[in-house]
């Protein structure tokens, strides 16, 4: 079973409140039936294994049979027209359980009849579609939901055997027919409260409390689990943030036992790291990482890389940066466009799972063999879409690679990448768009894609100090203000409203996650640019998020606390940006282990020599300076000494 909780159930029930009060014989139970089936954890031993597909050369894989519809008014118009039930499946190109379901229900004869004569059936990459995931998915990958011609969803689950989705199938396509008007009745009236909610100004602001911070670090550490790492039981997840989280504050409160929560986890967690190709699976099925979940995904790797950066940086241990080299060459080798820029975003868990006619081999007798056995059996499915959200994190991770272990091809592949598709995606007043499709740009101004893709250009700009760079991440910030911001609540909506959108895209949604990660992005804005109108967007923001603490993950709330409250380290050097002191002062500070920290290159022939209130003297030689906001060091004109005066400077500024 994913994380991800049930999305719209509120909705479902509100709708099928009608269909229950004339239908006694169904329950409520009956729309949910399946979400706690762990549908994507894998099968092992016995004739139940995967379903009898992973042994067969032989299959039977007839979902493109199936008269699949784009998401769009076409199908919807049709759907109205002819009075049809729409069949939506959010399937995803990396998923075991979407796979198994094409080679079942969906290649099921009589289901395909019925799906092509008496419904309209949408398939959604939910990858490319962030905003119809955030409405539609139910419970988990796939997602099969039962939807009104006009788009409101009458039913939701998730794997669905042949027999219960014919079922289910026939018994929504009765219930439609005899209780027609009451549905839609009620979907009208849903459409009608969906578009009042863009207009609320109701929701609590909470306070920016500084004792935000502690509480997360006792929850840390109360949820841990100390014999496997990681937090929780089975199934086991990456949590990228709560690491960050336990290495930013053992950094500030040389607090150890953070730091043995980080290191255990991380050590651990290799469990699920493939070891003939690089990189890390999705998730692990079991508490003690040693049974993945095969697939393999791009923000996976990009979020782990900085992860076991901050583990080497902090403790030389040479197999944290084997972990890294190990995912960038995984990356390098399967997930690129090399010639072009820009990074795949997922491989397949299993072999064949996208060929009608080869021979399905699953992960788990696939992943355990070696180079040789696995290539001649072929390779997983790579997924070739660029997707904008998935890039930017990975482009802002190889950057950290580059700071941290010099590896310039990364740099210069991440560089590439960035102004590839801000030149192909990004349009002013529209923001950048979410992937490409037949040649055009598709999905603009997406929350989910404006955020981390502005973070990478900060980035790009600190490791290049070309601030043009950090005048495009403002440029996308801009817009996300203007597309996005609610102007009486605070936060950001995920999309725009579009008064003509179809079914539950009415519905506003201000997804958490996306929001702490926005506060975050205008936080480091503010302190690269000192302009105020991001340390207000960011407290307004925060303000929102705050106002409902349970539907965010405390570690990175308190992150988003922590840096708006906490001006980081900077260190700024100024010198001519050829002359190789410079570079060497430049370098060095990039490398320096700090949590947070802003390094800030000013060439005197070209940048104005201040950050804020702060002007920096024109020496005859390249210096560095460590600031906090108070005051900043002597200048430092040795790369050598630049650690050892920023220790000595820290220690008494504490003091």
């Amino acid at each position: 079973m994913n994380k991800f909780s049930l999305v719209s159930r509120s909705v479902v029930i509100g709708v099928l409140g009608v269909i229950l009060a004339l239908s006694p014989g169904i329950g409520v139970g009956n729309v949910f039936a399946h979400d706690d089936e762990e549908h994507e954890k894998p099968i092992v031993g016995g004739a139940g294994k995967r379903e009898g597909l992973s042994h067969s050369p032989f299959r039977n894989k007839r979902d493109h049979e199936i008269n699949w519809q784009e998401w769009g008014d076409e199908a919807f118009d049709r759907a109205v027209a002819e009075d049809k039930l729409v069949l939506l499946d959010l399937t995803a190109v990396w998923c075991h359980w979407c796979h198994v379901m094409d080679e079942t229900s969906y290649s099921d004869p009589e289901i395909i009849d019925m799906l092509n004569r008496d419904f309209i059936a949408i398939r959604i990459d939910t990858d490319r579609r962030p905003d119809l995931q955030a409405r539609y998915l139910s419970g988990g990958w796939p997602s099969t939901d039962i939807l009104v011609p006009s788009g409101e969803m009458v039913f939701g689950a998730t794997y669905l055997r042949p027999e219960q989705l014919k079922s289910t199938l026939r018994q929504y396509q009765q219930l439609y027919k005899e209780h027609k008007p009451e549905i839609l009745k009620r979907a009208n009236a849903m459409q009608e409260e969906m578009k009042a909610a863009w207009a609320s100004s109701n929701a609590p602001k909470g306070d920016i409390d500084p004792a935000i911070l502690p509480r997360a670090v006792s929850m840390l550490k109360g949820n841990f689990d100390p014999d496997n790492g990681g937090w929780g039981a089975a199934p086991k997840f990456f949590e990228h943030d709560s690491l960050s989280f336990a290495f930013l504050m053992h950094h500030r409160t040389q607090d150890d036992e953070l730091k043995d929560i980080a290191l255990t986890t991380l050590r651990k967690q290799l469990g699920i790291f493939d070891p003939v190709w690089g990189g890390f699976y999705r998730y692990a099925v079991d508490a003690a990482w040693t049974t993945p979940h095969y697939e393999k995904m791009l923000d996976t790797q990009a979020r782990a890389i900085q992860n076991y950066l901050d583990a080497y940086q902090l403790t030389g241990d040479r197999r944290y940066r084997a972990a890294v080299e190990g995912i960038i060459g995984y990356v390098d080798r399967f997930l690129i466009n090399p010639g072009r820029g820009g990074f795949f975003s997922s491989q397949d868990a299993d072999v064949g799972s996208h060929d009608p006619h080869a021979k399905f081999v699953d992960g788990e007798e696939y992943y355990p063999l070696g180079e040789k056995e696995r290539l001649a059996i072929g390779i997983p499915h790579v997924d070739l879409s660029v997707l904008t959200h998935w890039n930017g994190l990975m482009a802002e991770s190889y950057l950290k690679a580059y700071q941290v272990l010099g590896n310039t091809r990364a740099r210069d592949f991440a560089l590439k990448t960035l102004d590839m598709l801000y030149v192909t995606r990004y349009r002013q007043g529209e923001g950048m768009a979410h992937y490409v499709a037949h040649g055009k740009p598709q999905q603009f101004g997406l929350l989910v894609d404006q955020v981390p893709f502005a973070r990478a250009l900060v980035e790009a700009y600190v490791v290049t100090a070309d601030r043009s760079y950090l005048q495009k991440a403002e440029m996308i910030v801009a817009d996300m203000h203007a597309l996005l911001e609610d102007k009486n609540n605070g936060g950001f909506f995920d999309a725009a409203l579009d008064p003509h959108a179809r079914g539950m895209l009415l519905r506003p949604e201000k997804p958490m996650i996306e929001n702490v990660r926005a506060a975050i992005l205008l936080s480091e804005l503010y302190y690269f640019t000192e302009n105020e109108m991001y340390k207000e967007g960011a407290e307004r923001t925060l303000q929102y998020v705050l106002g409902n603490p349970s539907q965010y993950p405390p570690a990175l709330g308190a992150l988003a606390v922590d840096r708006y409250l906490n001006y980081p380290l900077h260190i700024v050097i100024v010198g001519a940006k050829s002359e190789q002191t410079t570079q060497s002062l430049w370098h060095e500070s990039l490398r320096v282990y700090a949590p947070g920290k802003a390094v800030m290159l000013l060439d005197p022939s070209k940048d104005k020599l201040a950050v804020g209130e702060v002007t920096f003297p024109k020496l005859a030689n390249p210096a560095a300076y460590v600031c906090t906001d108070l005051l900043c060091s002597k200048p430092i004109e040795e790369p050598a000494e630049l650690r050892e005066s920023l220790e000595r400077f820290l220690s008494a500024t504490a003091s």
